[in-house]
């Protein structure tokens, strides 16, 4: 593997280390204005973590693709989604739609699963919210797939995705991130959580790993309620999947059912379980809760509160 690394390899290789040994010191560990829109360096270090797993993804998407389509359907989600739905359509030219069609859920499968990951990396409390609709759309994607799958497929060359350390990638997930946590501290101070739902769907179809980074991190400080970061990952991961289904032109009904449970989990993300966060027994419950009334009675401006 080592002997087959293509130059700009070696330069994600070594961004990934510029970026965490020496930019990571560099930025101040404290929110830069009266908002807490942004602290650089806890939102830095969660660009880092994630970069760090896409690399890794990428890594055993290079050593297992040729085993088959399905290994590098399911290792090319982990990495992303979009660009391995993009790459599977331009090989599979020809090919009959029920094979593209089982790809594409399997490329959803694994970006189902790595987006769960990344929320039980930095929200671990928010977890079993999105667990459940999460791994029922994860079963009936899989089973849609089983059923659309044939056998006998041509062979194909290895799939063409970028490392996910590059530059451009890195700077487009960065950015993404921070206007996803800069946009949302602002939307749930005024708009609530139906605000912040509704713009996770937006950011699904540009990068759901973003997505569900910017939501873990506003859970972490307080921002959002564990249960609301919880159904914004879902809702995330069920944009983009959509995303992926339309671009391929084949979109498929298995992703329509995956909605309902979805939804059931937002509307039993309800006030009145958020209110009584703070008498949890859970103690993340209870650090989360106390750190979003933190959050709603920090001033905006000099002399003026927010009202919660």
């Amino acid at each position: 593997f080592a002997g087959d690394l293509t130059p700009s390899e070696v330069r994600g290789a070594v961004l990934l280390g510029l970026i965490g040994f020496v930019i990571y010191p560099l930025l101040p560990d404290r929110f830069i204005n009266n908002w807490h829109l942004l602290n650089p360096r806890q939102s830095w270090a969660i660009v880092i973590i994630v970069a760090g797993l896409g690399f890794l993804n990428y890594v055993l998407l290079r050593l297992f693709a040729n085993r088959g389509l399905c290994y590098t359907a399911g290792l090319g989600g982990l990495v992303n989604s979009t660009a391995t739905v993009a790459e599977l359509s331009r090989l599979l030219t020809g090919e009959t739609s029920g094979m593209a069609v089982a790809l594409v859920l399997i490329t959803s499968v694994a970006m189902f699963l790595r987006n769960l990951l990344i929320l039980a990396i930095f929200a671990p409390a928010a977890v079993p919210i999105a667990a459940a609709p999460i791994f029922a759309m994860t079963a009936m994607a899989t089973f849609f797939a089983w059923r659309r799958r044939e056998r006998g497929t041509a062979r194909v060359s290895p799939l063409q995705v970028s490392s996910p350390v590059s530059l451009k990638y890195v700077l487009k997930f960065g950015g993404v991130f921070v206007l996803m946590e800069i946009i949302g501290t602002i939307g749930a101070r005024y708009l609530g959580k139906y605000g912040f739902l509704a713009l996770s769907l937006l950011g699904g179809m540009v990068s759901s790993a973003s997505t569900t980074a910017a939501a873990a991190t506003m859970a972490i400080h307080g921002k959002l309620s564990p249960d609301v970061a919880g159904v914004a990952t879902v809702f995330a991961s069920i944009a983009s999947a959509l995303v992926c289904l339309w671009s391929n032109g084949k979109p498929t009904t298995s992703m329509s059912l995956g909605l309902l449970p979805s939804f059931q989990c937002f509307w039993s993300s309800s006030d009145s379980w958020c209110s009584s966060c703070g008498r949890s027994s859970n103690p993340q419950i209870r650090m989360h809760a106390a750190r979003r009334a933190e959050f709603l009675a920090v001033p905006i401006t000099e002399g003026k509160a927010v009202k919660s």
